[in-house]
């Protein structure tokens, strides 16, 4: 579930308090959404999304993340406390975030550590089973001095013959700036905020320097991938 700045994210408490706030962005999630109830965040998790929960949450992989310290805690409060009673399964109250930082803010090395742990968590996930079905840096925020997974909800079950959803996702919130970042001008982090979907592979790779598709990863995972792209939008067109 996507996270974008003209949104409440979950654990804010920099914001409104009002009585039943909704997060929008987390609005259009079926799986569940984010609401403020007298001015502590909470997480609605909706019966759309109810088997799916009971196996996320049985599975001990939110358990194995909290561990490691990659996923915000939280305490299932059951659903009396729902905004929209009608649709919910349980009522999640995350660990609350003193405050909320957005990555066009954040330094190079705060988003190398975002996307770090973005990694190290999909590989938690997938040692049971499971996927992230989201890589967007706004699902992490900076908590305790440490990046932190904030999306309880943005994990699944992994399909084995799948690559993975996120991949894609991932790398334009995170490698894309980062190599601009580092190859370009550090200042070009803050084309996220322009870019809220990430930066686009192919603006990434007509931006870096020739000489970074020599590059093992920046060429197979920029440069390739937005040559991938063009000869598919040529064909399609």
């Amino acid at each position: 579930m996507t996270r974008v700045p003209n949104t409440t994210d979950p654990g804010a408490m920099r914001d409104t308090s009002a009585v039943g706030e909704t997060d929008v962005g987390s609005f259009r999630d079926p799986s569940g959404f984010v609401f403020r109830r007298d001015g502590v965040v909470l997480r609605q998790v909706n019966r759309a999304f109810e088997d799916r929960w009971e196996d996320l949450r049985s599975s001990g992989v939110l358990a194995a993340l909290q561990r490691e310290n990659l996923l915000v805690g939280h305490e299932e409060l059951g659903p009396q406390l729902a905004h929209a009673p009608a649709i919910a399964h349980t009522v999640l109250r995350p660990e609350q975030l003193a405050f909320v930082s957005y990555p066009y803010e954040w330094s190079f090395s705060q988003l190398k550590d975002a996307a770090l742990v973005t990694l190290e968590a999909q590989s938690v996930a997938a040692r049971h089973g499971f996927t992230l079905r989201d890589a967007s840096a706004y699902n992490v925020q900076l908590h305790r001095g440490r990046p932190v997974l904030i999306d309880t909800l943005s994990f699944e079950r992994a399909q084995l013959d799948r690559p993975w959803r996120a991949y894609r996702q991932f790398t334009e919130h995170f490698l894309a700036p980062l190599a601009l970042m580092a190859h370009r001008d550090v200042r070009c982090g803050l084309m996220l905020r322009e870019h809220l979907d990430g930066i686009p592979v192919e603006l990434a790779a007509t931006l870096l320097p020739g000489r970074t598709k020599l590059d093992v990863g920046l060429g197979a995972h920029l440069h390739a991938h937005a040559a991938a792209q063009r000869h598919a939008m040529g064909s399609a067109s």
